[in-house]
């Protein structure tokens, strides 16, 4: 009898996943539909490493997928991605008009990035023991490599539509 209940149990079962998984088939229809968003940043004709874009429009209202982020890679590439409310994101961006920002912040002039990661640490180490980390053994701020005119929003002079094809060469060079 074993096996004939076993033969029985596995068509509704599966039936039972069918009906259950359902109405999640449009679950992410509560979010504005998003379109792919790939592009590469230079300055001054080089690529650039790490560097965070950021589209936005509108009130930025992030619940309503009116910013889009990305960072950039070693060659200058990025694509963006759109977070909704909550743990909830999406490849790409909302189709629209955006003012694009291109920011990446660097250690002070005279101090070099290795001399920067090596303060960090060192403030890192003083505050897992429980410390406070006293002010000459805090690293200095650090400092925006970009004019505002790239990379302040409401200054920046970068703009981007997003069609609802996608807008696969959303490039920056930068001067």
């Amino acid at each position: 009898m074993t096996p004939r209940r076993t033969r029985i149990r596995r068509p509704y079962l599966a039936l039972l996943c069918a009906i259950g998984f359902t109405p999640c088939a449009g679950c992410d229809s509560k979010h504005p539909a998003t379109s792919p968003v790939v592009g590469k940043v230079s300055w001054r004709g080089k690529p650039v490493e790490n560097a965070t874009v950021t589209f936005s429009r509108g009130s930025k209202d992030i619940a309503k997928g009116e910013v889009a982020i990305g960072t950039t890679d070693a060659e200058g590439n990025f694509s963006l991605m759109t977070h909704f409310a909550g743990q909830e994101s999406a490849n790409g961006a909302v189709p629209g008009d955006y003012e694009v920002t291109v920011s990446k912040q660097v250690p002070p002039p005279g101090v070099t990035a290795e001399q920067y990661r090596a303060m960090v640490e060192a403030a890192n180490k003083i505050g897992e023991s429980g410390a406070m980390v006293p002010a000459g053994k805090r690293p200095p701020l650090l400092v925006e490599l970009f004019p505002a005119h790239y990379s302040a929003a409401g200054k920046s002079r970068l703009k981007a539509a997003v069609p609802s094809a996608g807008s696969p060469d959303a490039n920056f060079a930068l001067e």
